[in-house]
């Protein structure tokens, strides 16, 4: 998916006319669950589309699973085969919950643009009759607002923390192998290709070469299995990006690990895919959490700010 740009810059907003409202919310996150909980909770939900609700949104990112369910609430609790152990009520405060989060707030590294495109993403799934549709509007230009305001940027972004990561080997191979077809994955891909020659492997190459943007001449796009042999024994680094991981697909990703002329990996999936293996490096890493931390100290204070601003257009209630 391209990266969707922020809305048009208005620095007005009316809260006199507000066409959908939330009713209530439910989530898990990092601050309700370990990181393993999250993770096994995401592979329950694989092959759920949780989009045809009509009155529902559900959001899931690499740290949360949230359902936001529209007023009048016509469900006492979300649809799901997992159970969601926190509940905000009213449309106030779950609409201030969803602001900072879009805006990045809340995220594991402060003021990162994945969130925003994602929160965009889950309210552009929704019919266009939906109740909830307008409140993406609504959150969404808050979002963008605080995020100008404040300057609230990342000064180390996902894509930006592969490319860190891997500038650590003395000898950089020719080839960069990024398994994924989602933005995350398409934006590292992105980001290096004019460094080296980038293999962006998926369960559906046919639909990820349509969505890859101009100038990505360097990446091939293969399915899963079908990595040249030319390019597993002449060395590559590894990045993975992708969800989804079924017992199936985990093999395919230990085979790559695993490759004889394999050097490094960076595992930017919400949980780590494998466990320890030599030059792998996850997103908890005591190495990259570190990094991170650093690189989230100058934003500290923007995302402060960046959350009060919000929670105060909502009346102050969070």
């Amino acid at each position: 998916m391209a990266q969707t740009a922020d809305p048009p810059r208005d620095d007005r907003i009316s809260s006199a006319v507000v066409i959908g409202r939330i009713a209530w919310c439910a989530y898990n996150d990092a601050t309700t669950h370990s990181l393993g909980e999250l993770g096994a909770s995401f592979q329950q939900l694989e092959g759920v589309a949780g989009t045809d609700s009509t009155t529902g949104l559900l959001l899931r990112t690499c740290h949360r699973i949230e359902w936001y369910e529209a007023e009048p609430p016509m469900a006492a609790t979300a649809p799901l085969s997992i159970r969601l152990s926190r509940r905000i009520t009213g449309h106030q405060a779950a609409a201030s919950r969803l602001a900072q989060i879009a805006a990045g707030t809340m995220s594991l590294i402060l003021g990162e643009q994945f969130i925003f495109q994602q929160v965009h993403a889950a309210f552009d799934r929704l019919s266009a009759d939906h109740p909830l549709r307008p409140v993406g509007a609504e959150v969404l230009l808050l979002a963008s607002q605080a995020r100008r305001r404040f300057g609230l940027r990342a000064r180390l972004d996902y894509r930006d923390l592969a490319r860190t990561l891997l500038s650590a080997s003395t000898a950089q191979p020719s080839n960069l192998v990024v398994v994924g077809g989602g933005m995350l994955a398409q934006a590292v891909a992105h980001e290096l290709g004019d460094d080296r020659r980038v293999f962006l492997l998926t369960r559906s190459p046919k639909k990820l070469r349509r969505l890859l943007r101009a100038g990505s001449a360097r990446t091939t796009v293969l399915r899963i299995t079908d990595l040249p042999d030319t390019v597993r024994d002449s060395g590559f680094d590894l990045v993975l990006a992708t969800s989804g991981l079924t017992p199936q697909y985990r093999e395919h990703i230990a085979r790559l690990v695993d490759a004889a002329a394999r050097r490094l990996v960076v595992d930017l999936c919400a949980t780590p895919v494998l466990r320890e293996r030599s030059n792998y490096q996850y997103l908890h890493h005591p190495a990259v959490t570190d990094l991170i931390e650093d690189a989230n100290r100058p934003a500290v204070e923007a995302a402060r700010a960046a959350s009060s601003w919000i929670e105060n257009h909502y009346g102050g209630r969070s």
